[in-house]
């Protein structure tokens, strides 16, 4: 198999000839096309991973000054005609060419809700989502509207999928109740676009907050579209095998993005790799991380020791 029929046989919960493999981390929001794109190939290139996520690393252009809860009824979100989604799209179209159609190349996006929290900050979001619910609700809708613009224009350029970080079900920041009627309705307006669109996919990053110790909801999101979902084994403490039995689909995970990638010696590496595959097997499967790599130090070199160990295993 090459790498997108074996992320494709994952994606169908079928055994691939090896494991496939993908991390990430992001980029300084400084960096230039010319930067961001040889940072992208480098990784590809160096560790042989069997996917490509591009990452966003910039701010989506969300105006309107918010001092007023009933102000979020006056959210201005710029569309694929702004400078930040040009800028973006000929990075894709750069990263495209360099994979060169050897692999699956999905484009990261943050949830609206989040999106809201880059734009104005977690405070005044989380003040105003209690004052005046239906008013958020309303602005966050607004931005989930032009981002399924943004989606489709993603997908127009020639990505396979979004790679969608569903963020805001932490535990103790909002009741079911509230969750379901501020966040779900705007994730899945997103989701829907690479949902319903022939040959095109979802990867679902469940995503949790450092004040709320990164512990989340994850039942909340059972219904997600996603054809993988990858969420923090160490932070929530539920296994990949007990994911698989919530969400009833291929997983995407396996190491601490903190851990040994981060640090670790390849020995440790290789290890936690295995352990991670023989704990949940080889069929629909793919190694990752928790979340991004984070951290100072990050290696090309131990990233690649952990694609090798999934493609290497053996039962």
């Amino acid at each position: 198999m090459n790498k997108i029929e074996r992320v494709k046989a994952v994606l169908n919960g079928e055994t691939p000839d090896r494991v496939p493999a993908g991390f990430w981390f992001h980029y300084p929001s400084t960096f230039t096309v010319e930067e961001t794109v040889k940072g992208h190939l480098e990784l590809f290139r160096h560790t042989d991973m069997d996917i490509m996520k591009i990452m966003q690393d910039f701010m989506y252009p969300i105006h309107t000054k918010i001092q007023n809860a009933s102000d979020w009824q006056k959210i201005r979100f710029d569309g694929p005609d702004s400078p930040e989604f040009k800028k973006q799209a000929e990075i894709i179209k750069r990263i495209l060419d360099g994979v060169n159609g050897e692999a699956l190349v999905v484009q990261t996006m943050f949830g609206p809700f989040k999106a809201a929290s880059f734009a104005f900050g977690d405070d005044l979001l989380m003040a105003h989502a209690k004052e005046n619910p239906k008013a958020v609700a309303e602005g966050v809708k607004t931005i989930a509207e032009v981002q399924q613009e943004w989606a489709n224009a993603y997908l127009d350029l020639g990505l396979d999928g979004i790679y969608f970080s569903a963020q805001f079900g932490e535990v103790g920041r909002f009741t079911d109740e509230e969750w379901a009627m501020l966040v779900k309705p705007s994730d899945l307006m997103v989701l829907d676009v690479a949902k319903n669109r022939a040959d095109k996919y979802n990867i679902l990053h469940i995503c949790g907050e450092p004040e709320y110790d990164f512990k989340v909801h994850l039942e909340r999101f059972q219904g997600y579209p996603g054809d993988i979902v990858n969420w923090s084994v160490k932070d929530t403490g539920m296994t990949l095998a007990e994911g698989k039995k919530l969400y009833g689909r291929p997983v995407l995970g396996g190491l601490n993005n903190k851990g040994n990638i981060l640090s670790g010696t390849d020995e440790a590496i290789r290890a936690e790799v295995e352990e991670a595959i023989r704990g949940f097997g080889s069929t629909s499967m793919m190694i990752g991380a928790d979340c991004t790599i984070q951290g100072e130090g990050i290696s090309l070199d131990r990233i690649k020791t952990a694609v090798e160990a999934a493609h290497n295993f053996q039962f």
